[in-house]
């Protein structure tokens, strides 16, 4: 009997040790659930776009079981690009004269001819008819499609001598609207300036227009370029996955749980037959303990494009379709399409390929590095693509019912324990019983 229960204890500990999961254990590749081809050209930072394939794929809520791999196994360095945020670029312009310090420093009036010839614009001037002329540049952005959010001049300034620069933009070169004002300074030669050059626009949008910069402050100021700062937020569709395999629990409401780990944001729903106008309210709740909750209402049509309904802030994984009760119901389960927010990884293609894309591990932590520690770009990236994904358009209910997220390696571990526990407190009560028979 002393000799069972050191050997019981021992057992145990080194059982429950190989139960707990401590994920510093890498998974291997096969160990995913989906494998991608993935092509990129050159080795540099580079953009890919997730299918709804490995969104679907997907074994943890927080995209942690994603890697990039090049052909030796080696996961790349990644991060997450957010599909939405501001991007912005900057482009060089060219300054056309709109009046020279020799021509603003005449007594006599002068006139300002422009000639618009193959997309081009020159200015200019000779004595006629016009008074008060400032001097200035023109810059032609008339092909600037993103909206401008600043300018920094190419200027030549004089020392210790504040001038006053005004930036005005116009259809047509002759009606202009003023959109910024600002003082520039130069301390003395060679030194940059106080405050430095750039002028914040109002997101202002050019296409089609003119910029204008006029200053005072003496004609020994010369402005020979400028780099005009832009800033857009791409709009970029939500990926759609339909559900099958719905089943209504009664004419008025169908429930189901999301089938997939991420959640989506909103679902479209359609209906399948002829009943004719349906008010429908879409509810949800984390958990079965949980109530329910209203998230979106709307009016279904029969031949209708159907309605969005948005789900809210991902918390909801269980969802309920109701049907108005002053309606006849539905006479069958109506059309259902997740939307799913896109997901851009960005990954450093420094290995050896080809590469592969693997998710799908619920074991797997995550890797992923801030979009800032791995890149510095901030204009669009390079894209590589991923090869062979079939296009995922459903998730079928009662393929997906039933599959635990709970590692099947870990039941078998906690399995073996409780058989050895079992087991030698068996021996245990066995051994006591001899003892007393003596």
């Amino acid at each position: 009997m002393n000799r069972i229960l050191p050997a019981a204890f021992v057992l145990f500990l080194l059982l429950s040790g190989c139960g707990r999961p401590d994920g510093t254990a890498e998974p291997k590749t096969q160990d995913f659930a989906l494998s991608l081809k993935v092509e990129a050209s050159g080795v540099q930072v580079q953009s890919v776009a997730l299918p709804a394939a490995v969104l679907a794929a997907f074994k943890r809520p927080d995209k942690g079981d994603i890697r990039i791999v090049d052909a030796h196994d080696r996961p790349l360095s990644v991060a997450f690009v957010e599909p939405n945020a501001e991007r912005r670029n900057s482009i060089h312009l060219d300054a056309i004269p709109f009046g020279s310090p020799t021509v603003a420093g005449r007594t006599g009036p002068f006139s300002v001819r422009v000639d618009q010839r193959g997309g081009s614009v020159s200015i200019h001037a000779d004595g006629s008819e016009a008074e008060g002329f400032q001097p200035g540049v023109v810059f032609d952005t008339r092909n600037v499609r993103d909206p401008a959010v600043g300018i920094a001049l190419d200027a030549v300034l004089p020392k210790q001598r504040p001038v006053t620069m005004s930036i005005a933009t116009g259809p047509d070169l002759k009606l202009w609207e003023p959109l910024a004002e600002q003082v520039l300074f130069r301390a003395s030669d060679g030194s940059g300036l106080l405050g430095g050059s750039r002028i914040d626009l109002p997101s202002a949008h050019l296409r089609g227009r003119y910029l204008r910069a006029t200053w005072q402050g003496g004609p020994e100021v010369r402005i020979s370029g400028a780099t005009l700062f832009t800033s857009s937020v791409p709009v970029v569709p939500p990926i759609s996955i339909a559900v099958r395999g719905l089943e209504l629990a009664d004419q008025h409401s169908l429930t189901f749980s999301v089938p997939s780990a991420l959640m989506p944001r909103a679902m479209r729903v359609r209906m399948t037959s002829s009943d004719g106008v349906m008010p429908v309210r879409l509810l949800g709740r984390a958990n079965a303990e949980a109530p329910w909750a209203l998230l979106a209402m709307a009016s279904l049509k029969q031949g209708g494009p159907g309605a969005l309904l948005e789900i809210g802030d991902g918390t909801a994984r269980m969802l309920r379709l109701e049907a108005d009760p002053r309606s006849a119901g539905f006479s069958g389960p109506p059309s259902i399409d997740l939307q799913y927010a896109p997901v851009i990884l960005a990954a450093a293609f420094n290995g050896d390929g080809p590469y592969r894309l693997v998710v799908g591990n619920s074991e797997a932590q995550p890797k992923a590095f801030a979009l800032s520690d791995l890149s510095n770009i901030s204009g669009p990236m390079a894209e590589a693509h991923i090869v062979g994904a079939l296009p995922l358009v459903a998730i079928d209910l009662n393929r997906s019912a039933g599959v635990s997220s709970f590692p099947l390696k870990i039941v078998a571990l906690w399995t073996v324990l409780l058989a050895g526990v079992a087991l030698l407190a068996f021996a245990a009560y066995r051994l006591m019983r001899a003892n007393d028979n003596r």
